[in-house]
């Protein structure tokens, strides 16, 4: 926020000792700031560009923006689109995120995984962490992990690591590249803290890599039985004093991926990995990531679960 306000200033400062008088000289700039940011930062981007454009005008040292008023007219009609048009390219980035039906207890949304589709279900269980962010052009990026330390495990603490993921979840962004931006985050929030955690990537063309960092294995399907996926096992996030994110993702292939927090491993014990044959049983992937959250002995849910067909549902 405060970089778009200070790029909106310094436009409208350079735009005024330019004597630049044609309104997209005004508002291209602080137009692009807003569109590419969230609506309710394009709303203050655009109020604050408006402030400007009517000082350029009543303020006689400021030669800038001309006072014809097809001219002010033209610079506040562009302005009071911009929070629209953020508004409109952010509900059709979440649009593509539903939640499925399922019990109170859990929730479980579903989203596109390249070619195929993916569901993370999430049920408030102590420590949890689930973000699942899609991509321009059909890719998908997801966390899924748990926090320890009182400092991190609260509500707070877990809101602003799913909120640093979602706001470094870009196309260009690889998994070890957030696993260095969300160990830097835990150290920052908590030094005392740790984030036990998987992210995977999911491009375009259904390929599957991640990292884990502390976390269990992922789980591989190929036929009908699950697999460790044996992806290596790195430090949890902010338990070193040597950054993460140097370590290369490991590919994963099957027709089904699925991913598990440590928590689950916990709750299951030493036999938690055969549990996870489940994965295999339901066609549906948000079907099974809910199952995965069945603690055990019909105990409280456990989450977070993610599954990822990567292929389209025939080859399912």
């Amino acid at each position: 926020m405060r970089a778009a306000l200070a790029g909106t200033t310094g436009n409208a400062v350079l735009m005024g000792v330019a004597e630049v008088g044609t309104p997209i000289g005004w508002v291209l700039l602080p137009g692009l700031l807003g569109v590419s940011a969230r609506p309710r930062v394009a709303a203050l981007v655009s109020a604050w560009a408006g402030v400007l454009v009517v000082a350029s005008v009543l303020v006689p040292v400021i030669p800038g923006h001309r006072t014809d008023p097809q001219a002010l007219l033209a610079s506040a009609v562009s302005l009071s689109a911009v929070p629209l048009l953020a508004w409109a390219r952010r509900r059709t980035r979440t649009a593509s995120v539903t939640r499925a039906t399922g019990p109170p207890d859990v929730a479980v949304f579903t989203v596109p995984a390249g070619p195929g589709s993916a569901a993370l279900a999430v049920c408030g269980s102590p420590g949890e962490i689930g973000a699942a962010v899609p991509l321009r052009g059909g890719g998908l990026l997801a966390l899924v992990g748990t926090v320890t330390g009182a400092a991190l495990d609260t509500p707070a603490g877990r809101r602003a690591v799913e909120q640093t993921f979602r706001r470094h979840a870009r196309p260009a962004a690889s998994p070890p590249h957030l696993a260095g931006v969300l160990d830097q985050a835990v150290r920052d929030l908590a030094p005392a803290g740790h984030l036990l955690a998987t992210i995977v990537r999911v491009d375009r063309s259904g390929a599957v890599e991640a990292v884990r960092c502390g976390s269990p294995d992922l789980i591989t399907v190929g036929g009908d039985r699950a697999d460790l996926a044996g992806v290596p096992a790195g430090p949890a996030l902010g338990s070193t004093t040597v950054p993460a994110g140097d370590a290369p993702p490991s590919p994963v292939t099957g027709r089904r991926v699925a991913v598990v927090g440590a928590t689950f491993a916990d709750a299951h014990g030493e036999r938690w990995a055969r549990v996870l044959d489940q994965v295999a049983a339901d066609d549906d992937p948000a079907r099974a990531a809910r199952g995965l959250t069945r603690g055990p002995r019909g105990g409280r849910r456990i989450g977070p679960a993610l599954v990822v067909d990567p292929g389209p549902p025939s080859r399912a």
